[in-house]
């Protein structure tokens, strides 16, 4: 995969390039992607979104997953999670994951494929498993949470002993999760011929 062409980042003698097929993907012209960030296919990057590698890097988020408005990705210097082939990022967001709108995700901190992150969420320090429902405005920090499980609304999960008891979602949840990002792929194709229909530059 290609750094994007046509794009000015200025940031990159110091921090790398953002990695991503402009055909693919969308990236909002009002999104900030700084340092090495790879996005793979079919990831949405929308309107105000902040994806900064300059501290903590790198980031990977996976196909067909969304960053919704003003979502906020940072990490912290020199602290990593691990991929299921022993790579190092800073962040690691899997396939087809939601990141809802205002959502804060910093690293170092990895989210299993599958995954709703809601509103106004907050991820810190944490390893969070595949098909989990995260509900809006909840805290997830310094834990890991195993597959399939549900934090509700405003829950502050901060101790693995919570973590631990999190009860499990139910399939109205992973239908929610799958719809969202089918749709957010839906978008993309969408944005793309718009872009192209109208020759808008990024």
């Amino acid at each position: 995969m290609q750094p994007k062409k046509g794009v000015v980042f200025y940031d990159d003698e110091f921090f790398g390039n953002p990695q991503y097929d402009d055909e693919n993907c969308y990236v909002s012209r009002t999104a900030r992607i700084t340092g090495k960030v790879q996005l793979e296919d079919n990831v949405i990057v929308c309107p105000h979104v902040s994806i900064r590698a300059d501290e903590g890097s790198p980031f990977k988020i996976c196909k067909g997953t969304n960053i919704q408005d003003s979502v906020i990705i940072h990490g912290l210097y020199g602290e990593y999670v691990e991929d299921e082939h022993g790579e190092k990022y800073s962040v690691l967001i899997g396939s087809h994951c939601t990141i809802a709108h205002r959502a804060t995700v910093h690293g170092p901190t990895k989210i299993g494929k599958k995954t709703f992150v809601g509103f106004h969420t907050i991820i810190h320090n944490s390893i969070v498993g595949r098909n989990c429902y995260i509900g809006h405005g909840a805290i997830v920090e310094n834990v890991t949470i195993k597959d399939e499980r549900f934090v509700r609304s405003g829950m502050v999960v901060d101790c693995q002993t919570i973590a631990d008891s999190l009860p499990m979602v139910n399939e109205h949840q992973k239908g929610f999760n799958k719809a969202v990002v089918d749709k957010n792929k839906h978008l993309v194709k969408i944005y793309q011929e718009r872009r192209r229909h109208h020759n808008i530059e990024r």
